[in-house]
């Protein structure tokens, strides 16, 4: 997906960490040259990275790498809600660390890691993940000497766990014209804020000022996928986000998140997500 660029400043020290801290995330479709480390401790939503799009929760634990295209976005709390929405944000280049750094041969194995990064890399599910997130979590708050060598501590970490997933099927372009990522941003926030209903394709086209035939076009050459299959991943991760926190029905389920069609929705689910949603919902609750 086309992406804005984003000029990254070191809080302290030669790398950048902190805690996002906000009422939501809000969609931000952007990219930028350092690599990032972001472990979710207390928000969920969708985390879309290059052509993925797929479900957060606490505990996810992503490394992202070199201008590879990403957001975050939260589902939306009740209006009256005080919650706070928050991550570990660690954000740094490779020469943070000096000249030829990871030309050593104890770096070889992060070396190799960062390189796989270049789709995103998925931590938050293995048992390394799990491990180095309290250190994660404590980076932000320590000096700076203490923030170099913990960061180091949990790349290398990180770098020994054979169990993690990629996150993109492929790499993306991130540069565009100022006016594409406009565009662009303006149909994804449409469609997020649009989902649970029909989509209004002409009302969508004016607002880019496109035809819906060149809006399709657009999108898909931007995205890597249909609109169709982006409103339908959007909704099922909404649908996930329902039946993990309410007790509504299954049906009910389908037809806020904009299904209005039982069957439809059943097919949808199990496509995405492997299993039917009365399946997931059992799997989640029992585990």
């Amino acid at each position: 997906m086309l992406a804005r660029f984003e000029k990254v400043q070191p809080t302290t020290g030669s790398f950048t960490a902190y805690e996002r801290c906000a009422p939501g995330f809000p969609f931000l479709w952007h990219y930028h040259p350092e690599f990032e480390l972001i472990l979710i401790t207390d928000s969920e939503g969708q985390r879309m990275v290059g052509d993925s799009i797929c479900d957060y929760r606490a505990g996810d634990l992503a490394l992202l790498g070199s201008n590879l295209p990403h957001s975050y976005r939260s589902w939306p709390e009740k209006p009256t809600s005080r919650r706070l929405h928050r991550a570990i944000v660690i954000q740094f280049r490779e020469e943070c660390f000096g000249d030829r750094f990871f030309e050593l041969l104890e770096m070889k194995p992060v070396a190799q890691m960062l390189q796989r990064s270049a789709i995103g890399l998925a931590f938050g599910h293995t048992e390394i993940g799990k491990e180095v997130a309290d250190r994660i979590r404590e980076i932000p708050s320590l000096s700076p000497a203490h923030r170099l060598v913990s960061l180091i501590s949990v790349l290398v970490a990180l770098a020994t766990e054979s169990a993690a997933t990629a996150i993109s099927t492929e790499t993306l372009l991130p540069l565009c014209h100022v006016d594409e990522q406009r565009r662009i941003d303006k149909i994804c926030s449409y469609i997020h804020q649009h989902f649970d209903q029909e989509i209004d394709f002409t009302e969508l086209s004016d607002l880019v000022h496109l035809s819906q035939e060149a809006l399709c076009r657009f999108f898909r050459r931007a995205t890597g996928r249909t609109m169709t299959t982006y409103i339908n991943q959007v909704r099922i991760g909404a649908a996930t986000h329902l039946l993990t926190s309410t007790d509504l029905s299954v049906l009910e389920v389908g037809f806020r998140a904009g299904f209005g069609n039982y069957s439809n929705f059943n097919r949808q689910f199990k496509t995405i997500k492997g299993a039917t949603p009365l399946a997931l919902r059992r799997e989640l609750r029992e585990g």
